[in-house]
């Protein structure tokens, strides 16, 4: 992970590069993140990014398809959308790439995203709403919102937020002072959040697929991923058919819940890897996420993440 710092009239630019899913999770600041690599190969990502008082602003490049598992600050708001021709889906629903998306601060959500994807995002901080008059506040912010993007937003109007932020964001800066970008942001996001309407949780998403979907996940937990799961004690715990389970993960993830399964548990055996001080050996941490066969974890690991695990052991001790 490298970093570059470019000064340009008072703005500050910073420019954070990572090669390890885990690593990009952790360099956007404020946020409580978690990233879980599912496309096979060596991970790329890079995060250009403005710090101004009240706004975060930021474009995140990554070259493989994740698993987001995101939460901003209690008190802000969240907006993203894409920076290229790609989607992704929030809260296991798909998305176009000319919409807005979003989420309040203390909300949990989850991104899939796929290969080589591009997202812009305005992180609004609570001292943004903080300085609103309580009548502008209303019309703009309703923090109990469960909204996951924006309606009445036009589409050129997207792209003109697209052109600006790819400005904004470029790596030879530009020629206006940080107040005056301030400034039009915060006129720009006040203008489209008076004209949107936040999409209802109940109305964007599908009730079962997502009460499916939240009953797995929280009956996956680490601790149980270290021992053999089978489909239909999965089944049993979710009250599904084997079909609807099938079903249900690939409209979500485009693969099957075993497939799934074994992409976390060698996601988070990555993660163990990387965090241990050298007590374990990669056969403890295979065995201890449920791989029994050495050679086989091995074989798995190198296929998804594009190392071996002593190389990822290697470069955390570099």
């Amino acid at each position: 992970m490298d970093e570059l710092t470019l000064k340009n009239n008072a703005l500050m630019m910073s420019s954070i590069h990572s090669y390890d899913a885990n690593h990009q999770a952790a360099n956007l600041v404020n946020w409580q993140q978690e990233f879980d690599q599912l496309s096979q190969g060596h991970f790329i990502g890079a995060i250009n990014e403005l710090h101004f008082p009240h706004i975060h602003a930021f474009r995140e490049d990554t070259s493989h398809s994740l698993r987001q598992q995101c939460r901003i600050e209690d008190g802000g708001l969240w907006l993203g959308f894409s920076a290229n021709d790609k989607s992704c889906r929030i809260n296991n629903e798909p998305t176009t790439f000319n919409q807005f998306l979003c989420r309040s601060g203390g909300q949990d959500f989850e991104l899939l995203t796929p290969d080589n994807f591009s997202i812009y995002g305005l992180v609004l901080h609570p001292s943004f709403f903080a300085g609103l008059t309580e009548q502008t506040k209303e019309e703009v912010y309703d923090s109990s919102s469960d909204g996951l993007w924006l309606d009445n937003i036009a589409v050129d109007e997207l792209h003109k937020f697209r052109q600006y932020l790819s400005l904004l964001l470029a790596p030879k800066g530009n020629h206006w002072s940080s107040s005056t970008h301030e400034s039009i942001l915060h006129d720009a996001i006040l203008a489209l959040l008076t004209r949107a309407q936040r999409t209802s949780f109940a109305h964007a998403t599908s009730p079962q697929r997502q009460r499916i979907m939240a009953r797995v996940q929280e009956y996956l937990t680490e601790s149980r991923l270290k021992s053999p799961v089978t489909m239909s004690e999965i089944c049993s715990a979710v009250h599904v058919s084997r079909r609807t389970l099938q079903y249900t993960f690939a409209q979500c993830y485009g693969i099957s819940p075993k497939q799934y399964i074994q992409v976390i548990r060698l996601n988070q055996a990555r993660r163990m890897l990387q965090s241990s001080e050298g007590v374990l050996t990669i056969a403890d941490v295979a065995f201890n996420y449920g791989f029994f066969h050495l050679g086989q974890f091995c074989q798995s690991y190198k296929r998804l993440f594009g190392e071996t695990p002593r190389q990822t052991l290697q470069y955390k001790n570099n």
